[in-house]
């Protein structure tokens, strides 16, 4: 293709986008203006009736005007048309015209041949007794709600777009720009508005580099170190056999919690706040009141080192692993609800919606377990220890810290690796890593050669490594309220809170 028509196609499919933003904002004289003007309709006549006739239900317009839309005739045809008359036959269904209905279902759906299995759900909704039961039991909202819209929406994956121009298109390359933008630039950490003016960029200041505060309390090596879900305090895990509770506010301890008899290596956080548990080497968890700073209740069933432990949204269960191959579910009380043997547990993280577990195990596999039926839903293969997994905030992702000085992105869902991040040294001890920033565009990990290492999620670039502390950096965690902060704790004995530079 000539340059010349290049040009030319380029500015036809800008005015097509340009005359649908301007139809979409409700400028619809100027649209028809621009139309006139540059000679380029949005659409051509036939389309246009093609959509008013699905809008209106005109099915047998519909049809009639299939050969303008550059169909495949070999496949989409017969995907459209049973898109269309499955839609025909819900509305006569919705009105009660019941006869006319099962006309449609035996003379036009069934001969098209097409998803016996979606026909057979068609035709047992003839048994609906009223159109509210229809409605439910189709999951479909009737010809006066959404439907037909969504019908068009899926009729458009067939048509060419550059018959019918997909809805809000340039709206969407638009964000698709801005968002492109902020995966680029390397620090973003901001929630300020992406002008479509000018280049996004920026720079270091954006992201949490300077120490401002050192707790120095724990007498040993801190292992483990966690904000409260509402961002006002720290909670600490030591070798020193206790845990310890800090302030945010005031930058102290708020409470020692000291009633383990050996190392505490994992705590977590009720998601209230008002309770905390901690787990150990020696084999228990305990309850403990924040308020107050009790421990309200011990747990003992395990028979090994508990290695982590996590709530479930409602504030009325919890999840423990161990090194003894059992994994349970408790209640408040302490009582055990559910078993799940047979894997010596790394460590594990819940879904928000508390329907889901990831664990990892010393078989160096991510197993995922539906908390509904309770049973293991898949198991994920790495080729090294796992030390330590985090979930992202829509819990799409799972961040794990292998012993190969790697650190692994997986999609959950589609059960495959999507990112690894280099650098970090890692190969005897428990290594922790996270995800924070704005929309946590950041990955940071700990490292055994007492630095903080931060890589840009979407492009795996090692954009920092920050010095301080005095040995191993075995936790790292950001804050769930202030995207300028998060913590790191060390074998020296000390957390240290990093924010912005000022």
């Amino acid at each position: 293709m000539t340059s010349n028509r290049i040009q030319r196609a380029r500015r036809q499919e800008l005015v097509r986008l340009m005359v649908q933003a301007m139809q979409d904002m409700g400028y619809s004289q100027s649209a028809v203006t621009l139309e006139k003007e540059s000679g380029f309709p949005l659409e051509s006549a036939a389309v246009a009736k093609f959509r008013d006739g699905v809008l209106k239900g005109d099915w047998t317009l519909v049809e009639s005007l299939f050969p303008t839309l550059e169909l495949d005739q070999n496949k989409d045809v017969v995907v459209v048309r049973f898109l269309i008359r499955q839609q025909k036959y819900l509305e006569l269904l919705e009105t009660r015209h019941i006869k006319k209905a099962l006309i449609v279902l035996r003379n036009e759906l069934a001969p098209l041949d097409f998803n016996s299995e979606r026909l057979h759900s068609l035709s047992s909704f003839m048994m609906c007794s009223n159109a509210e039961d229809l409605r439910r039991r189709a999951e479909w909202d009737g010809a006066k709600g959404t439907s037909r819209q969504k019908l068009l929406a899926e009729i458009q994956k067939y048509i060419s777009p550059s018959i019918m121009v997909p809805e809000h298109r340039l709206e969407t390359l638009l964000e698709q720009a801005t968002t492109l933008q902020r995966i680029s630039c390397l620090y973003h950490n901001s929630s300020e508005y992406i002008s479509l003016y000018s280049n996004h960029v920026c720079d270091r200041s954006q992201f949490p580099s300077v120490t401002t505060h050192i707790f120095r309390h724990h007498s040993d090596e801190v292992w483990y170190v966690a904000f409260s879900n509402n961002g006002k305090f720290l909670a600490s895990a030591s070798r020193d056999k206790t845990a310890i509770i800090w302030s945010l506010e005031t930058w102290d301890k708020v409470h020692v919690l000291s009633d383990h008899t050996d190392c505490v290596s994992f705590l977590s956080w009720s998601p209230d706040d008002t309770k905390i548990i901690t787990c150990g080497q020696d084999n228990v968890l305990k309850l403990w009141s924040v308020e107050s700073g009790s421990c309200l209740s011990t747990m003992k069933k395990h028979e090994e080192p508990v290695t982590a432990c996590a709530w479930l949204p409602d504030g009325k269960w919890f999840i423990s692993g161990s090194q003894d191959k059992n994994t349970y579910l408790w209640n408040l009380d302490g009582t055990t609800i559910h078993k799940w043997p047979g894997a010596r547990i790394a460590d594990l993280a819940i879904n928000k919606e508390g329907t889901r577990m990831v664990a990892i195990c010393h078989d160096n596999k991510i197993h995922i377990y539906d908390l509904i039926t309770k049973k293991e839903e898949a198991t994920m293969e790495e080729n090294a220890k796992l030390t330590s997994i985090c979930l992202s905030s829509d819990c799409k992702y799972a961040l794990v810290n292998l012993s190969t000085k790697e650190i692994h992105l997986w999609d959950i869902d589609e059960r495959r690796i999507v990112r690894k991040y280099l650098g970090q040294k890692q190969g005897k001890f428990v290594i922790r890593s996270c995800f924070g920033g704005i929309d946590q565009g950041f990955i940071v990990s700990g490292s055994e050669d007492s630095k903080i290492y931060v890589w840009h999620r979407e492009h795996a670039d090692l954009i920092e490594t920050l010095s301080g502390h005095k040995g191993a950096v075995n936790s790292v965690n950001w804050s769930p309220v202030n995207p300028y902060m998060f913590a790191s704790a060390g074998d020296d004995n000390t957390i240290r809170m990093l924010v912005l530079f000022n």
